[in-house]
């Protein structure tokens, strides 16, 4: 007998939680049929077609109905499923089956198990691994009010006893993880007032699901009511076309009920040979874990039509910055230098280039918290306006005569400090960075607003010591392209340099002692700025930033990746 595989992944939700939009994600890997409280009175007159409310109600349409196109797990249902998905690319076929069977008991926890013969599963593909990954994602996805576009909403009567109804899914709503459903439209089908048959296709407009490039989808529902007038999913197939790379993909689903558990009907058999080798002690059975704790209170948000991204993230940022500094004070090794160097007519031009790691992680939908490292190298030209005090120290200390003499005797030497002059010099150091953030920010449909913090310090290569740190501050405006998922925002951003720079050189042989220098600055601490973020696929994202202010100007760029 062949040894029983069983691997625990724990699901759980609150009594209230309805899983309603495991979507099409799930579908095209072995999706869930569903129950759906859908009793349909006969449609008598028309209604306009922008009364979408109206629409419903007139019709008996619940929302457990429209979402049954995203969802295959609804609350309360206990059942078995027989699924068959074929797969052809670049003239290549396999093909595999599984069974899903699903339970919720009376507090709403939601037991999902994969049940599979090994000899019925593609070699080529881990479809097991696939189907948890996949669902574990999805099912942060429930609990969704508004997963269609009431304003697409129109009405066929075809006949008294047939009717038509066809919707877009919502633009809003929609996380990256589902982001291509925003493509479909649905052709739902009443015929003497119940649910026949439902049509999703993306009508020639393709997307990325995964690696594969998807030109052609349609998915047919076929709908039976069952005795208590609760409306089933009595079939379904899905049919995509498209590319993975330059080969061409043909790719199927076929997904059929095999029993159904009511708690008034009893244990409804829809195929018993089928149930008989999901039975078999034999079939190996896998557990799968969706919840999934982060952001708190993400399904709130997206019912608002609010995109949240995944949770965590991992990003690798570059950032150039230039810098004219004025002076108000220089000390040098405990030395007051104001009379040999003019502050005020002294400028320091400053390059930065900093890189840096960055991890983070949403707690909540608003709020995100993160921490980095990196290294900052910075190249600078102090151009020091010298007062030519030295003529009157020398004439002080050697008298008139003296002091010119000694004067004339330096400058032989090809240094002239008795006259006035500007002072030339170059600065090469390297820093260590470290630093903590957080990011507050609020949004409704296509606009957003945010606030990001975050507080920095640095340390010379080779110092044990920190420097004094840098709070930055970024407020920020947006507006996001949702067909293109692309935000671009405006705002402003803080740098709290404090106005004197300190720090040490280290231990200088030629002049015995450690170098110490304290020099006071003058920097303007705001800048203008702008940007975008492109979101790649739902993993990846793209951020640029400008920053221009009177003293600086700098440009950020940012590669992250989230899951």
């Amino acid at each position: 007998m062949q040894k029983l595989q069983f691997r625990t992944i724990k699901m759980t939700s609150g009594k209230t939680a309805m899983l309603k939009t495991i979507p099409l994600a799930l579908a095209l890997s072995f999706g869930n049929q569903a129950y759906a409280d859908t009793e349909l009175p006969q449609a008598t007159q028309i209604v306009e077609a922008d009364a979408a409310l109206s629409v419903m109600e007139r019709y008996g349409i619940t929302d457990e109905l429209l979402k049954l196109g995203l969802s295959s797990l609804t609350y309360g249902d206990q059942m078995v499923e027989h699924v068959q998905r074929s797969i052809e690319i670049d003239g290549e076929h396999r093909e595999s089956e599984v069974f899903l069977v699903q339970s919720t008991d009376n507090s709403g926890n939601i037991d999902l198990r994969i049940k599979y013969d090994q000899a019925k599963l593609d070699e080529e593909e881990d479809i097991i691994a696939k189907i948890e990954a996949i669902t574990k994602v999805e099912y942060r996805l429930k609990g969704y009010i508004d997963s269609y576009d009431k304003s697409s909403l129109k009405v066929n009567e075809i006949s008294p006893n047939h009717v038509e109804i066809s919707f877009n899914y919502s633009k809003y709503g929609l996380p990256q993880d589902i982001a291509y459903f925003r493509f479909m439209q649905v052709k739902l089908t009443l015929i003497d007032g119940k649910a026949s048959t439902m049509e999703i296709s993306n009508h020639g407009k393709s997307f990325e699901y995964g690696d594969y490039r998807v030109t052609d989808y349609v998915q047919n529902i076929t709908f039976d009511t069952l005795l208590n007038g609760k409306t089933i999913v009595k079939q379904k197939t899905i049919q995509a076309k498209g590319n993975k790379g330059k080969k061409p993909l043909n790719y199927m689903v076929k997904l059929k009920p095999v029993a159904f558990y009511d708690d008034m009907l009893g244990v409804l058999v829809m195929d018993q040979e089928l149930l008989s080798s999901v039975s078999d002690p034999r079939i190996r059975e896998e557990k799968v874990d969706l919840d999934r704790l982060f952001p708190i209170l993400g399904d709130l948000v997206r019912q608002q039509g609010i995109d949240v991204p995944l949770p965590f993230g991992f990003s690798v940022a570059y950032r150039n910055q230039d810098m004219d500094v004025g002076f108000s004070d220089f000390n040098i090794m405990g030395l007051n230098l104001n009379e040999f160097f003019d502050p005020e007519s002294s400028i320091g031009t400053v390059n930065a280039e900093s890189y840096s790691l960055r991890a983070d992680i949403n707690i909540l939908p608003f709020w995100n918290v993160f921490g980095y490292i990196g290294k900052v190298n910075v190249d600078a030209v102090v151009d020091a306006q010298y007062t030519g005090k030295m003529k009157d120290v020398f004439e002080d200390k050697l008298g008139v005569v003296g002091g010119k003499l000694a004067c004339a005797a330096v400058a032989s030497q090809g240094v002239d400090v008795c006259s006035p002059g500007e002072v030339n010099v170059p600065l090469h150091l390297e820093y260590d960075l470290v630093g903590v953030g957080t990011t507050l920010s609020v949004g409704y449909k296509e606009f957003f607003a945010s606030v990001t913090a975050s507080y920095s310090q640095t340390r010379l290569e080779g110092n044990d010591q920190w420097g004094d740190g840098i709070l930055t501050i970024q407020p920020m405006l947006g507006y996001q392209f949702l067909d293109y998922r692309t935000q671009v925002f405006i705002g402003a951003e803080y740098q709290g340099i404090k106005p004197s720079m300190e720090g040490n050189l280290g231990y200088i042989d030629a002049l015995g002692r450690e170098f110490t220098y304290d020099v006071g600055v003058e920097l303007n601490k705001w800048a203008y700025l702008v940007g975008f973020n492109k979101q790649i696929g739902k993993h990846l994202n793209f951020t640029a930033l400008y920053n221009k202010g009177e003293t600086r100007s700098a440009l950020t760029l940012n590669l992250g990746y989230r899951f």
